[in-house]
């Protein structure tokens, strides 16, 4: 009815966008990781400082 079942992509450029397309976030890429471990150090750097001025 439809003309029948998908072929797939077949041009390269449709080869990678197909391989590329389960990728829905870079949440676990090592770019993000050490970045949200940069993050986490600024954080409790700044945590510590504060707790030392409100000692003083």
């Amino acid at each position: 009815m439809h003309g029948g079942a998908s072929t797939g992509p077949q041009t390269p450029e449709g080869l990678e966008r197909s391989r590329r397309s389960t990728w829905k976030h870079g949440r676990r890429s090592a770019k993000a990781i050490a970045f949200r471990r940069m993050l986490a150090r600024t954080v409790r750097d700044l945590r510590a400082a504060t707790r030392m001025v409100e000692e003083q």
